[in-house]
């Protein structure tokens, strides 16, 4: 989680990965209050098993930001890797929320002060649309709030 005393990332893409790694420290407070069973207990087995158990939830959230990262960086024509990821428990969900979000950081290495333009200009096609560079972080970013929400509302039920 965050430091009390705050380093701050240059640039527009330092701020919108400033604010990713906000939501990711807020998802995981919510996590921590929850234990291990309450984790991987089948919630509701009538949807997508993505969302069927907070921990599915969170495996979503961890592949999914392995994605964006990915389509960022084929964008820049730089390597990527697609890890086996899974987990039972909150610890290892949050050290692999972690890794994913110290992935992501990487990406952004040496590209921290692009210029709007610059930013704009990078079109990064995904499977489902297009963006540009800021819009596919700001993507991220309320994907992690989206589905933060949706564990808060399944863990009230418990």
């Amino acid at each position: 989680m965050s430091k009390t005393s705050k380093t701050y990332r240059k640039g527009a893409i330092g701020a919108l990965t400033d604010e990713y790694e906000k939501a990711l420290d807020e998802l995981k407070i919510v996590l921590l209050a929850i234990d291990d069973s309450q984790f991987i207990k089948i919630n509701d087995s009538n949807v997508d098993e993505d969302f069927q158990s907070v921990r599915n939830i969170v495996l979503h959230m961890v592949r999914s930001g392995y994605a964006y990262a990915n389509y960022i960086r084929k964008s820049f024509n730089e390597e990527r890797v697609i890890p086996e990821i899974k987990f039972q428990t909150v610890k290892d969900a949050i050290y692999n929320l972690d890794k994913m979000f110290g992935y992501t950081i990487e990406t952004f290495e040496n590209k921290w002060l692009m210029t709007d333009d610059e930013m704009m200009a990078t079109i990064i096609k995904t499977s489902w649309t297009t963006y540009d560079l800021e819009a596919i972080i700001e993507h991220a970013i309320v994907h992690i709030l989206r589905h933060r929400l949706q564990i808060q509302k399944a863990i009230a039920k418990f």
